[in-house]
């Protein structure tokens, strides 16, 4: 067993729990590249079918929120508010305190939250949360305290394949499938 595997029934029961996702923006919304026009302007690409995932899960009740330590531009604050995201924060100074402020605020606990991370400030935070979760792509320290790592690397579905996984661990995704089908979801 390689330190990446995981025990994925782990994973499930944790997922089962889950009210609140909590994600870094670049490297789990981004594959961390940017395009810089000459004026310095930056520009990220995102994924529809992430999208899709943060719908789904705000649709379903389950909470989602950006929170983006490094973030000197409005592409993620855009996105969160095309997608209708109320809980969107960048530039935050410590992810940790703003989580337990969001915990408050929803009147959940540390178990209740999955936390998407890809990067060294946010193994804290993972090892704190009831489900952590790195891309595939993420630094091998990151991944070593997942508790799920995703096939598909930052930026490229990250937010879809864990949208299914908890879904599918909370009984509510075949329902939602039928209903998107019935309705064109988009």
């Amino acid at each position: 067993m390689t330190s990446f595997e995981k025990d994925i029934s782990k994973a499930i029961a944790k997922a089962k729990k889950i009210k609140l996702v909590a994600q870094d923006g670049h490297g789990v919304l981004t594959n961390n590249t940017f395009f810089c026009d000459v004026d310095g302007r930056r520009k990220y690409s995102f994924l529809h079918q992430d999208g899709f995932g943060h719908l789904s899960f705000k649709r379903l009740g389950i909470q989602v929120a950006f929170l983006d330590t490094t973030s000197i531009d409005s592409e993620g604050l855009y996105r969160a508010q095309e997608l209708k995201l109320e809980k969107h924060y960048y530039k935050v100074q410590d992810k940790m305190a703003k989580l337990e402020e969001l915990e408050l605020e929803l009147g959940i606990s540390a178990e209740d939250v999955c936390y998407i991370g890809c990067d060294i400030t946010d193994i804290r935070i993972m090892k704190r949360v009831g489900l952590a979760v790195a891309p595939a792509d993420a630094i091998d320290e990151v991944k070593k305290v997942a508790d799920y790592v995703t096939t598909a690397l930052g930026g490229r579905g990250v937010i879809r394949e864990l949208c299914e996984f908890v879904l599918k661990a909370q009984g509510k995704w075949e329902s939602w499938v039928e209903e998107v089908a019935k309705m064109g979801y988009k």
